[in-house]
């Protein structure tokens, strides 16, 4: 019985002895760490408020694009480029750090143009290329935008309504 109770006598006294360790040596030094931690990333947070990184707030302007394009096409119409122009002064006027253009279409096969767009998602690509482009006329830019291409792979709405452009400005 006395060697258990020594054992035990042992085992408490390292037990104090490694938590006294930890208490007065190595707590200090987590704690510096975790302090310089916090201060990093207040660091960082602020030069992320500083950047052009887009923020979760975001405008999305959605237009028929048979508004923009005449069907089959894409080359913008003269009332495309009325509507496109009176969009890029508004955002123009109001600032942007980035403006991305995805074009949906719906999933009716294509019937003109076939050999330049065998698919959907190249003939969405090409008037998001196109609106990106006409934009940059405009002088907005380039390392602002992006075209973005769904084609009829992500339908939104179904039917004809799918045959829209979206404009993002974040």
């Amino acid at each position: 019985m006395r060697v258990i109770n020594f054992l035990i006598y042992i085992l408490l006294l390292l037990s104090l002895v490694s938590n006294a360790y930890l208490w007065f040596y190595r707590l200090p030094n987590l704690k510096k760490v975790i302090y310089d931690l916090n201060k990093e990333n207040e660091n960082l947070l602020k030069e992320v408020s500083k950047s052009n990184i887009p923020s979760d707030t975001s405008l999305t302007i959605l237009l028929p694009s048979d508004e923009i394009f005449e069907p089959g096409s894409v080359e913008i119409s003269e009332k495309g480029s009325a509507k496109l122009d009176s969009l890029i002064s508004e955002i123009l006027e109001e600032g942007f750090n980035e403006l991305q253009v995805a074009v949906y279409t719906d999933k009716s096969p294509i019937k003109t143009n076939v050999d330049k767009y065998p698919t959907n998602w190249e003939l969405a690509a090409s008037r998001a290329t196109s609106i990106v482009r006409y934009f940059i006329k405009k002088g907005v830019d380039p390392r602002k935008l992006s075209a973005v291409s769904y084609g009829d792979s992500r339908a939104k709405y179904g039917g004809s309504r799918d045959r829209i452009v979206e404009i993002r400005v974040f």
